[in-house]
């Protein structure tokens, strides 16, 4: 059985799946799910992530959780990183670290990955690590939370007002056998926060209920146990009120509702929910800037002129990787960063 056939399988029992189902099914069906069977970050994969665009990504983040673990005097912590890939990203961040702080260190790993490649990938570059299929397995412990790209490929649900009605955003098949969007009401009326929303027509409302999950369960422990977190993926800070749900496949834009299983499908994340949820757990001392700001206040050109100085015949490679990363016409702009400050 396929993802698509799955996908019909609910629509032909009730005559529509929902966006948050199709997603689900979609990527993340342990059989066929497009996270858990293919390679799709890389040159040959449908997109590239910051950590594979240049090693000065990583490095940054190296330097901001070691000031982290440095001005705080931390000896121990687990590093948690959700949806680590092919662990790109880990390798330049440990670097960094064991070159800032040579002694009186000990981290374990903990990798959050369903990817059967990346979890041979995972498992061959850090050995000593552990992995997990889900938050819900991370030790209530002292922990730095990591996520690059991570929620922006959980599922999401759109919803919209009408006729004091809330309706779900819905994909149906027709006679012809093609997939289409439309909206259904949703059993759940007496939504108290959907309702206060006061949308109006045409406006559509994202969240991510999976999303808000494990926000919730890394804000309880940090709470409990303490911790930091860094999350980047591309998102807002203030709602539009529309859609921003798009796939991809082999670098391209596409129609979500084609190549079924077989591409990815996103959605921009609205980092000041996370935000919220973060201070509702009274976790606080967090900050949320553009990626372009967050890199070069961490001295990414610095690190850029160093690195081409100790490699003149990669000088446009770099700069290349550098302005793919800050310039807001590329990444730098609509890519944010949520962080822990230093105390």
């Amino acid at each position: 059985m396929s993802v698509k056939s799955k996908v019909i399988d609910v629509i032909n029992n009730k005559s529509f799946i929902t966006l948050k189902e199709f997603m689900q099914i979609s990527l993340h069906d342990e059989e066929f799910g497009y996270y858990r069977k293919n390679k799709p970050i890389g040159n040959n994969g449908d997109f590239v992530t910051s950590p594979e665009i240049s090693q000065l990504y990583g490095e940054m983040i190296g330097i901001w959780l070691s000031q982290i673990l440095i001005t705080n005097n931390i000896s121990f912590c687990n590093l948690v990183e959700l949806g680590p890939g092919q662990g790109t990203l880990m390798k330049d961040i440990l670097r960094v670290v064991k070159k800032l702080i040579k002694e009186n260190l000990e981290i374990n790993l903990h990798f959050i990955e369903n990817n059967v490649h990346f979890i041979k990938d995972i498992k061959r570059e850090f050995p000593q690590s552990k992995l997990h299929s889900n938050i819900n397995t991370i030790p209530k412990e002292f922990s730095v939370y990591i996520a690059n790209e991570f929620f922006d490929a959980l599922p999401i649900s759109q919803v919209k007002i009408s006729n004091d009605k809330i309706k779900n955003l819905v994909i149906k098949q027709d006679l012809n056998g093609n997939f289409y969007k439309d909206f259904e009401e949703s059993k759940d009326q007496k939504n108290s926060h959907l309702k206060k929303l006061n949308l109006n027509s045409g406006e559509i409302y994202e969240f991510s209920e999976d999303s808000d999950h494990i926000i919730s369960f890394i804000a309880k422990n940090i709470k409990s146990y303490g911790g930091f977190i860094l999350f980047a993926d591309y998102g807002y800070t203030e709602l539009t009120y529309k859609s921003t749900l798009s796939s991809i496949k082999n670098n391209k834009i596409t129609n979500f509702l084609d190549n079924v299983g077989e591409q990815d499908l996103t959605a921009h994340v609205n980092f000041n929910n996370i935000l919220n949820i973060m201070n509702c757990h009274d976790v606080k001392n967090l900050k949320i800037l553009k990626q372009s700001k967050f890199l070069k206040d961490m001295g990414i050109e610095l690190r850029a002129s160093k690195l081409i100085e100790n490699n003149l015949e990669k000088e446009k490679e770099i700069l290349l990787g550098l302005n793919r990363l800050i310039n807001h016409e590329e990444m730098g702009s609509l890519f944010k960063i949520i962080y822990s400050e230093y105390k």
